[in-house]
Order: C-alpha cells, then sequence, then structure tokens
C-alpha cells in the first residue's frame, strides 16, 4: 500500500500541472485560484498552504515550463542542432507555447515575467548560437522561426483537422526543421538533394 501511496501524485504536483493547463489555455489573468482548485478536487484556501499567491504559483509553473529550454540551450553551441533541441522539447510539452501566446496576447505581468526571467536570456543564447554560423542571423530571422515553430505547434490541432496527415509525426517535424534551416540558408547544401 505505501508504494501506490509513493506512485500518487502528491497535491504540489496536481496543483501545478492543473495551473499549467489553466494558464495554457486560457492565461493568467483569466486564471482564478478557484479554477485551479476545483480542478485538483480541493478547497481554494488548500491551495495557499503550497503557494503563497497565484502569481508565486504561475511563477513556478514557469520554471516547470521553461527551465527545460534554458538547460538545452546553455548545452548548445550550433543552430541545426539547438533548432532541432527546442523543437523536441516544444513537442513534449505543447503547454509552453500556449503559455507564450497567452502571455503574448495579454501583455500584462504575465508578459514581462516570462520576458525577464526565460525569454531575454534564451534569445540571447540563441544569437549567440545563430552567430556561430555563416555571417549570423539577424533579429528579425531569430523572431521569424521562433515565431514559425510556436505558431506550427499551437495549430497542429487545426491543421490535423484539415489535412490527413499528423503535424507533430517525426517525418512532419523533420520536413519542419528542415524548413526553418532552408529559411535562414543554414541547410547544408549536399543535404538539400
Amino acid at each position: 500500500m505505501a508504494a501506490a501511496q509513493e506512485q500518487a501524485p502528491n497535491t504540489r504536483e496536481l496543483i501545478l500541472a492543473a495551473a499549467e493547463d489553466l494558464f495554457a489555455s486560457q492565461g493568467y489573468q483569466s486564471t482564478t485560484i478557484k479554477q485551479v482548485a476545483e480542478q485538483v478536487g480541493v478547497q481554494g484556501p488548500a491551495l495557499y498552504k503550497h503557494f503563497a499567491n497565484k502569481r508565486a504559483l504561475f511563477e513556478e509553473v514557469l520554471e516547470r515550463v521553461f527551465d527545460p529550454f534554458t538547460s538545452l540551450m546553455q548545452d548548445s553551441r550550433e543552430l541545426p542542432g539547438t533548432l532541432q533541441r527546442v523543437l523536441e522539447q516544444q513537442v513534449k510539452n505543447p503547454n509552453a507555447s500556449r503559455i507564450v501566446q497567452q502571455a503574448t496576447l495579454s501583455g500584462g505581468e504575465d508578459l514581462a515575467l516570462l520576458v525577464e526571467r526565460w525569454y531575454l536570456p534564451f534569445f540571447e543564447q540563441a544569437r549567440e548560437a545563430a552567430s556561430s554560423g555563416d555571417g549570423g542571423l539577424s533579429a528579425v530571422n531569430i523572431m521569424a522561426l521562433h515565431s514559425m515553430l510556436l505558431g506550427y505547434l499551437t495549430l497542429a490541432p487545426l491543421h490535423r483537422a484539415i489535412f490527413d496527415t499528423e503535424p507533430l509525426s517525426v517525418e512532419a517535424l523533420a520536413e519542419l526543421l528542415q524548413l526553418e534551416m532552408s529559411f535562414v540558408g543554414l541547410l547544408a547544401p549536399d543535404s538539400a538533394e
């Protein structure tokens, strides 16, 4: 019986998972502590045993979602490998793209936090990785790559409903990566054949 209890997620993890889903689907501003509590099946005040307030909960959700991107960027020095690892991480956690888009649309304190803590360092590292190639990439190129990736992943359910293909299949993601690399002129000449 003790083994079964050890395998069950603890309340804090359940809260984080529920909050992540809600922040991804409706944004920080529109998500309430009461909604998170209802999702977990506890009373609202129970959340305050684990998190001081909604902002503290949001910050921890962001750490949980975006810290893996920070780690992979620190291990990366070349753009092709970086793009592939970012794409793989985004597919593992589609809420990352959704949280970014929700924060961008709201333009509030959630966007400021996301920019300050994760996106500025992430894009500084992306620029370093991109500058290791021939001539480097401009800020506009990096923004376009990011937008292409975020849009592709966020719109996957729509595209799945329209096209007779799985947009997140290994083959489709390889094609997306190849498109992104050719977009910035980084595709090796002999691999284009």
